[in-house]
């Protein structure tokens, strides 16, 4: 059996509660009204669905319900079909404003991420300060404690460097 290729954001409409019935006109508006495809024409939105439609239903994936013409036929999703069945292509991708705005919320999202990776840099710390401590009580264990204290310091580096990717990224916002 051949996979089909399609769009993720064709996919979760097909596959979504909302849509378990759908027409051509009903499914092209919906997919016009995503956030990642509002960059297309009409015309050319619903030629891709009736495509990926005709693809679906030619790999008996459909069932038509009613209707005897194209406007009225609808259709739905029949047993045969399941995830397995296609695989996702790349999404379309939104026209970027020729003006570069970084949105608050983004702002928020870094300074909250920052504060995050500090907490957890400041517990890191600590981890590493107890290993030291106990490592020195119980030298018999030292193997042991030294590969945890090994791994704590490498955590330690990793979120150090995301603490400074985050700020470094705060600054040119």
């Amino acid at each position: 059996m051949n996979k089909i290729r399609i769009k993720p954001e064709l996919l979760s409409l097909l596959v979504s509660s909302k849509h378990d019935t759908f027409t051509v006109i009903e499914l092209t508006n919906a997919y016009l009204k995503l956030p990642s495809c509002h960059d297309l024409k009409k015309v050319a939105a619903r030629q891709f669905v009736v495509r990926n439609i005709q693809r679906f239903d030619d790999n008996g994936f459909l069932d038509k319900i009613g209707g005897s013409g194209s406007r009225t036929t609808r259709y739905r999703l029949n047993d045969s079909f399941s995830k397995d069945c296609v695989i996702t292509g790349k999404p379309h991708r939104p026209i970027v404003s020729s003006i570069d705005t970084v949105p608050v919320d983004f702002a928020i999202g870094l300074e909250e991420k920052l504060k995050a990776h500090r907490l957890e840099l400041l517990s890191t710390v600590g981890e590493i300060e107890e290993y030291e401590l106990i490592g020195s009580e119980a030298p018999q264990r030292r193997e042991h404690i030294q590969e945890l204290y090994n791994h704590a310091r490498d955590h330690y580096s990793k979120t150090l460097g995301r603490i400074r990717a985050l700020e470094s990224l705060i600054l040119h916002c």
